[in-house]
């Protein structure tokens, strides 16, 4: 079976929620240092942020501010 190339699967784990990506941290020590890396966890930070904003943007979520 051929893996899947690491890009791939790290634009993959990214979309994840991070209680997912907590449970495949213990899947492997290689899949823990990816996970846990830094550029990831920023990565994943940038994408949770950007969908949040588009969330806001298409008035999915009520401004808490609009009295």
């Amino acid at each position: 079976m051929e893996q899947i190339p690491f890009d791939v699967m790290m634009e993959i784990f990214v979309r994840l929620p991070m209680k997912s990506i907590c449970r495949f941290r213990s899947v492997c020590k290689k899949w823990y240092e990816d996970l846990s890396s830094s550029e990831f966890l920023q990565r994943h930070i940038n994408r949770v942020s950007s969908r949040l904003d588009e969330l806001l943007e298409q008035g999915m979520f009520p401004d808490p501010f609009d009295v």
